[in-house]
């Protein structure tokens, strides 16, 4: 697969997907006494994922290879396609699982997945490089 970034010096890959950050994503649920479950995880476009939570919040950096890969997924994604696929079962925080919710800086703005809205599948280009790229940071569900 080829991505052609631009004709004019110094473009770059961030000027072609958009602005803000490349990828968040929200946990919500779980089983936690007493308190809200959950929190938010976000990569940058530089590579750098830090949590949401009060600084200190940097976790790390998703390697450039890794990066790069995740950029090409969320760019090659058709998100009307993977919307259409509708999350039909109960949601996993009836019963103190978690709900994802993955929010990516595509070229076309940002488009937002929820698990318990759009039946999500692990095993796709997308989803495997989001794993490849967070699983140091973020546990998430496979296939």
């Amino acid at each position: 697969m080829a991505i052609v970034v631009a004709c004019q010096p110094g473009a770059s890959i961030s000027n072609v997907v958009g602005t803000g950050p490349l990828l968040t994503v929200e946990t919500r649920g779980g089983e936690c006494v007493g308190v809200p479950c959950g929190s938010t995880v976000i990569v940058e476009r530089d590579g750098s994922v830090h949590a949401a939570a009060k600084p200190p919040n940097a976790l790390g950096t998703v390697p450039p290879d890794k990066l790069a890969a995740l950029t090409s997924a969320i760019g090659a994604t058709d998100f009307a396609a993977l919307k259409s696929h509708a999350f039909t079962g109960q949601c996993p925080t009836a019963f103190d699982g978690q709900e994802f919710i993955f929010e990516f800086g595509a070229p076309g703005g940002t488009q937002h997945i929820a698990t318990c809205e759009v039946a999500v599948d692990y095993g796709s280009p997308l989803f495997v490089a989001v794993s490849a790229a967070l699983g140091p940071f973020v546990p998430l569900p496979t296939t």
